[in-house]
């Protein structure tokens, strides 16, 4: 019997990648994935090459986030009205033509910031409607209700995919062009949007009521979080922990490595050694189920700490290496759990609202957080911001972990089977 339970596993285990239609899914998206990764370099090295000046690219980069922040709701409304797969579609051939005409422009030396900043901001408008909409097709297409497993290995493949394109993308743009980078996106989007057709997703479930209007939607969306002080305490700490933490860290980072630890190769290793964590982190999530995932997901995301505190002092590069791993391995986590708790627990006729305030929340204050790290460096220290930060991760940990639902035991399967692992 032994025997038969442990084989019984292994195939629990396998069966989700098994599953035709999640396996068609998992393989679109970690190719995008790759693509956006490459095409974000890219970026960055066009700008550079028309202008020669930062706030051009800052510029840019900020037409690319504006859509993003301003459409995510309204891609939630889209994703809960319409049936998921076809958003995502639409939304992935949009892009895939967006990064053509992106490359075609730099290749033939036609391209402007201007016009740069335009495209950008389109592709920003596409993942605004595309991100909501996969979150709910995930729990849609996730074979025996394994989401957890299902979202465990999206984030490790795509942490690999993501961190073998960063490490070509430099090869790539100075070998060939950044129109090169563009158009293996734009191919990366084509491939998504292929395995997006070649998927039939089950139907939604019909919502209780009549279609309401465009803010009588979005309004049930934010009573889903609100219904929920869970869901509504992890919506204020990844807002909060994005814009104080992650844009420290993004912003301050460089400036640390190129003072102290040895410049441009030291922050590409601490990027390596985040991307290793991050792989390890999903590993950890296909296999851990905890009772209480909300506390754990807090509680994990003290794991960020380390790496703010030892850039603050600051070390020497082994030492931050490691803390780079545990930071990378508590982003995965952090992301699978909590996502995974918001697809089972939030009715599927919301789910995709639901997890559109989410992802505005973890978005809205980063612009704001990366142009305040940088004044508050100059005012106060970069030390003194890093350990603020740093600070910031663990109390923000603890208040939320204080929230008593946040401490219940929330399944993380949908008719979890039983015994599954």
């Amino acid at each position: 019997m032994r025997a038969e339970d442990g084989a019984r596993r292994a195939t629990r285990r396998a069966g989700v990648l098994r599953d035709r239609k999640f396996r068609l899914y998992w393989v679109g998206q970690t190719l995008s994935g790759a693509g956006n990764a490459m095409s974000s370099v890219a970026l960055a090295f066009a700008v550079l090459a028309l202008t020669h000046d930062a706030s051009s690219l800052g510029l840019v980069l900020l037409a690319a986030q504006l859509p993003v922040i301003a459409f995510t709701v309204f891609g939630g409304v889209a994703g809960d009205r319409y049936p998921r797969r076809l958003v995502m579609l639409a939304t992935d051939s949009a892009r895939a033509a967006v990064q053509a005409v992106t490359a075609v422009l730099l290749i033939t030396g036609h391209a402007s910031v201007l016009g740069l900043g335009l495209l950008q901001a389109c592709a920003g408008l596409g993942s605004a409607m595309f991100t909501p909409a996969a979150s709910g097709l995930v729990a849609n297409l996730a074979p025996e209700g394994r989401v957890r497993q299902a979202n465990s290995l999206l984030s490790m493949s795509q942490a690999v995919a993501q961190v073998a394109a960063l490490a070509t993308a430099g090869a790539v743009v100075a070998a060939l062009s950044p129109g090169a980078a563009f158009a293996v996106d734009s191919l990366s989007f084509l491939a998504s949007t292929l395995s997006l057709a070649l998927v039939r997703s089950p139907a939604l479930s019909a919502p209780p009521g009549k279609r309401r209007r465009l803010l009588g939607e979005l309004g049930e969306g934010w009573q889903a979080v609100r219904q929920r002080p869970w869901l509504a305490s992890y919506v204020a700490h990844v807002s909060l922990f994005n814009t104080i933490a992650l844009s420290s860290f993004f912003v301050l980072g460089p400036l640390v490595a190129k003072r102290y630890l040895g410049g441009a190769p030291a922050w590409s290793a601490i990027g390596i050694s985040y991307g290793v964590g991050a792989f390890a982190g999903s590993w950890v999530s296909l296999r851990w189920r905890p009772a209480r995932p909300m506390l754990a997901t807090f509680a994990v995301s003290m794991a960020m700490a380390p790496l703010l505190a030892l850039l603050a002092v600051p070390t020497t590069l082994w030492l931050v290496l490691p803390a780079g791993v545990a930071a990378g391995a508590q982003a995965s986590v952090y992301n699978t759990l909590a996502t995974t708790c918001r697809q089972v627990n939030v009715p599927d006729h919301l789910l995709s609202r639901a997890s559109s305030f989410v992802s505005l929340g973890g978005l809205v204050g980063v612009p704001v957080g990366m142009g305040l790290a940088g004044v508050a460096a100059d005012t106060f220290g970069t030390h003194v911001v890093l350990l603020v930060a740093g600070g910031w991760v663990v109390a923000s940990a603890v208040g939320a972990m204080a929230v008593p639902s946040a401490r219940g035991r929330h399944p993380l399967a949908i008719a979890d089977p039983v015994g599954a692992s």
